[in-house]
């Protein structure tokens, strides 16, 4: 199975989300955007897991 990833990023948040075509959303979180090292940090944590 093929998974995806997806970032909105945004003022004020980062939305994460993984997924596949045929069964959807698996794993989705909200970071509240800080300091360029550490949002891309928890984005790179949040995909790592």
């Amino acid at each position: 199975m093929t998974l995806f990833g997806a970032i909105e990023a945004g003022g004020t948040k980062f939305v994460c989300g993984i997924g596949s075509a045929g069964h959807g959303s698996r794993a989705t979180a909200v970071i509240p955007t800080r300091t360029p090292d550490e949002t891309f940090a928890a984005v790179a944590a949040f995909f790592a897991s």
